[in-house]
Formats: structure tokens, sequence, C-alpha cells
């Protein structure tokens, strides 16, 4: 008889055991982990744990604005980033997420999604985080704790670190004979070095690295997103700052960057600036330096309640380097002052004000009394966007 009892007993607590499992595992969708593991990997994050904060850095790729999508989380959201930046930093691909206590698994996903959103705005040196990762809660004595799995697309940190080193050579390459040179000089100098060097990629199904500043840093070819991660890394080293902005053009998503120039900020389209290069050698700046007010012509903007004040326009390219020709003002000299600004040039570019229709065979008739370069057949290409004009030479 007791031996019957004993037997039951053990079958009962035996099914309540199984049952145990089975609630948790279905109500966190991971497998079970004991109170220790969970307390030891606190413990564990803790000691490892680094503040975030402007001088944070995962890798010597780091950027010195590294926090500015940072600034607009919510505290618990903020918790959950810097978690990720931690993690990252040690390639860790699960992890808690310190201090914090999540309410469900769907409010804990959703805040993950936005924090991780963030962090890759914040940070394009990251450029070997997938884009896939998940999220689960584990309920404990302590309440529902969140954890992140994330995954990468190098296998070691040694790989990664390897790339980096490649990347950082590079982007030395770019800020040769600098010295000197004022922040506008040097903001154009490097945009135009990356876009003559990089190749924009027209394949339907792009690998991953063409999306990173990877593919334009060491392959010389990407999208717009990575014309824009690989800009502001430059940038960085060079003491610009700048930060990454999404939208739309066309229908299709967009990225570029804002940069802040003599104190102002300014939108800079790299991927629209290198337009016309396939076809003629020459990169436009139509899209070099815009207030907000001329780049909503063209483009939309996603939160844009989130970007700063651009409204200046000293550091415009065609207003700084006194490329326009204004309503009444003599086009023939005008056009003289800017083929002498463009002698070493085989092109000339510039800004018309007013109806530039009426205007475009007045100017090329001009042209070709100042410059017999421009005599017959001349292409002109014309950016309705800023009223901008280049006429590339015979």
């Amino acid at each position: 008889m007791k031996s019957t009892i004993k037997s039951f007993l053990n079958f009962f607590f035996i099914i309540f055991f199984i049952v145990l499992i089975t609630y948790v595992s279905f109500f966190t969708d991971i497998p079970t982990k004991t109170g220790n593991f969970v307390r030891k990997e606190i413990e564990e994050s803790t000691n490892s744990f680094e503040e975030y904060n402007n001088d944070f850095m995962i890798n010597k790729l780091g950027i010195q604005m590294n926090a500015y999508y940072y600034s607009f989380l919510t505290d618990n959201q903020k918790k959950i980033y810097d978690s990720i930046a931690n993690g990252v930093k040690n390639f860790q691909n699960e992890f808690v997420v310190r201090d914090y206590i999540a309410q469900d698994k769907d409010q804990f996903a959703l805040e993950v999604s936005v924090a991780i959103e963030a962090f890759i705005n914040d940070h394009p040196e990251v450029f070997y985080l997938q884009s896939e990762y998940s999220s689960y809660i584990l309920s404990s004595f302590e309440g529902n704790l969140g954890y992140i799995r994330l995954n990468y697309t190098e296998e070691s940190i040694d790989e990664v670190n390897r790339k980096i080193e490649l990347m950082s050579q590079k982007i030395d390459e770019y800020l040769v004979d600098l010295e000197g040179l004022n922040d506008f000089e040097k903001e154009l100098k490097i945009h135009d070095r990356l876009s003559y060097a990089v190749e924009y990629s027209h394949l339907e199904d792009l690998p991953r690295e063409y999306h990173t500043a990877e593919g334009a840093l060491l392959e010389n070819i990407g999208v717009c997103d990575s014309f824009t991660k690989a800009l502001q890394l430059i940038y960085n080293r060079a003491g610009i700052n700048s930060i990454i902005v999404l939208g739309s053009l066309d229908g299709n998503p967009h990225a570029w960057n804002m940069v802040n120039v003599n104190n102002e900020w300014y939108h800079v389209d790299l991927t629209s600036s290198h337009s016309i290069f396939e076809e003629t050698g020459i990169v436009n700046h139509a899209y070099f330096n815009l207030n907000t007010e001329a780049l909503k012509k063209f483009a939309i903007i996603d939160n844009e309640e989130l970007l700063p004040s651009s409204q200046g326009d000293i550091c415009n390219y065609y207003n700084y380097n006194n490329l326009i020709i204004k309503e009444g003002e003599d086009i023939y000299q005008r056009l003289e002052d800017i083929c002498t600004i463009f002698s070493n040039d085989n092109y000339i570019e510039f800004y018309v004000e007013g109806n530039v229709g009426n205007k475009i065979s007045t100017v090329l008739i001009a042209l070709r009394d100042i410059d017999l370069t421009f005599l017959d057949g001349t292409r002109l290409y014309y950016y309705n966007i800023e009223n901008a004009i280049i006429i590339p030479k015979n």
C-alpha cells in the first residue's frame, strides 16, 4: 500500500512539474530557465555593464554624436537601448535587459523595436548587426524580465575587428589633404570624393552589405543607406557632426544625412547628388546643404519632429560659392563669372532664380558666345528642385 501511495505521489509531482514547465514556456515563448540561472545572468550583465553616454564606444569607428535618437526615447526604451549597446559591444547573442521589468511580451516587443531602430540610426559603425532579432520575457521572483536575441553577420569578433580595421583605413584615405580647409570645404571635399568613388547598385536582390557602411567603404558599391552611413562615419572622423535621416523619395524608402556646419543644420543627399554620375562622370550639388523647406520639395521626411531645425542657406552649395544668377542680373556677365570659377572643369553648374524655362535658351546662346567648348550639341541637365543647371562641355 505504501509503495502504491509513493508511486502515486511521484507520478503526481512529475505531472505537476511538466504542467508547470509547459505553462511557463507557453507564456514566455522560451525554454525555461531556473531562478538561479536568471540571477546569475543578471549579476554577470551588471558586472560587465557600462553606462551609456556620449563617451560610449562600441568599436573604434564609433561616432561622437552617438545619442541623437537615443535622446527621444522613454526611460524604459533607453534601458533597452543601453542593454543593446552593451550587448553589441560585447558581441553577445542573447542578454537580459538591465533594470527593466516588462509588463507583457507584446509591450516589450514594441519597445524593443523602437529602441533597436534608434540604435541602428545612431550607430552606422555597427555594420555587422543583422536586421533579424527576437525578444521574449521570463517570469521570475523579480517580475517579468526582458530578453533580447541578436544575430550578427560575422561568426567571430575577430572577423568583425578585421573589417573594422579595413574600414578605418579607408576612412583615413578620404581625409587626405584636408588640412587648412574650413568645415564647409571639408564637407564638400568628402562628399565629392565618396560620390566619385562609389557605385549605386541597381540589383533587385541586394546583398546585405549594400545597405551598410561596409558596402560603400570596402566594396565601393551600395544604395542610399550605405552611402549615408559611410558619409556619416567619414564626417565624424573629420570632426563634422552628422545624423541619419529616413524618409521617402518618389514613393520609395530613402535615407540621407543632416550635417552641422557653421552651427547650422543642413540636409545632404549624396545618393541624389550621384544621380547623373553614371552618365556624365559629374557629381551635381543640387542636393548639397539644403534647408528643410527646400528638401521637402522632393522628399518626404519620416518623424520630422525629431530633426534639428534647418532654416539657413548660407552654406547651401550655390549660395556659398556665388553660383546663383539672380532675377534682373545680366546673364552674360554672371555666366562669364561662373565659367571662370569652373575654368579647370569639364562642366559648369549654377542656380537660376525665377522661371528657368524662359531663360534656358538665353543661357545656351550666352555660353556659346563666352566659351567655344559649349558649341554644338550641348547637353543640359536641369534640376527643378533647386533650379539647378549642369552643362557639360563638349
